[in-house]
């Protein structure tokens, strides 16, 4: 397993490096302005805690691995809440009618995000728990690169505003930081798990393509930035990525 697990650590070194994330860090833009891609991520966020509720979770167990899932999806599985509301917050209303907001969550400005959760749903639906964990793995550590990007804006925009956003500030960046799964003892645990070539070889293709997912998801918030704003300066944009 540590061999896949220092893989899963390298691709996290370059999912930091997305645009978007220099972006967000760009001090000469709103901190609204740079969590204005916030509803793209709805259909990852919601689907990601049906992923818990439905995929990831299999109870009873008598699998150890299994159990530890298990309780890692009821400490993720409610998140979604806190990103509807930090949009109504940030009033980033698209869609007044309930017809256009179906429009819109299966539309093609938020594919790449639903089809995190579909990639995810492939690897892991009555998989192997060794198989569900690498995929959790996943998306524990491109979570770590986002809200430890997102929670500065988040501060930065509570100062101007004086209200506080759960999903992207430190309510969310201190639950992802404090799950069972991360204690030392559960870290040593999956370390030192012994995986067979045919498993290692499953696990490095899911690493592979879940980040691919994320990849395109973060990429396709990028997008969005640009199609709301045609008007902005370019060079602003040059600057995030510089």
């Amino acid at each position: 397993m540590q061999q896949v697990l220092a893989l899963i650590e390298n691709k996290k070194q370059d999912f930091a490096k997305l645009p978007l994330f220099y972006f967000m860090k760009n001090k000469s833009i709103h901190p609204g302005d740079r969590l204005s891609f916030a509803p793209i991520i709805i259909p990852l966020a919601m689907g990601f805690g049906e992923l818990c509720n439905h995929v990831f979770r299999e109870e009873p167990t008598t699998n150890k691995i299994q159990a530890l899932l298990n309780q890692h999806t009821y400490e993720e599985h409610f998140h979604w809440q806190w990103l509807l509301e930090d949009i109504e917050k940030l009033e980033l209303h698209h869609c007044s009618k309930l017809t256009d907001a179906m429009l819109f969550s299966f539309g093609e400005a938020t594919l790449k995000s639903r089809m995190v959760c579909y990639q995810i749903y492939h690897h892991t639906f009555q998989a192997d728990p060794i198989f569900k964990f690498v995929a959790m793995q996943v998306a524990e550590v491109t979570a770590n690169v986002f809200f430890n990007i997102s929670q500065p804006v988040a501060l930065e925009l509570q100062e101007i505003t004086g209200q506080d956003y759960r999903y992207f500030g430190m309510r969310h960046l201190h639950e992802e930081e404090h799950h069972h799964m991360n204690t030392p003892t559960i870290v040593s645990f999956f370390q030192q798990l012994e995986l067979s070539d045919e498993q290692r070889q499953q696990a490095i293709t899911i690493v592979e393509l879940t980040f691919e997912a994320y990849t395109e998801a973060m990429n396709s918030c990028m997008d969005f930035v640009y199609k709301q704003n045609p008007t902005w300066n370019t060079k602003i944009f040059a600057e995030s990525v510089n």
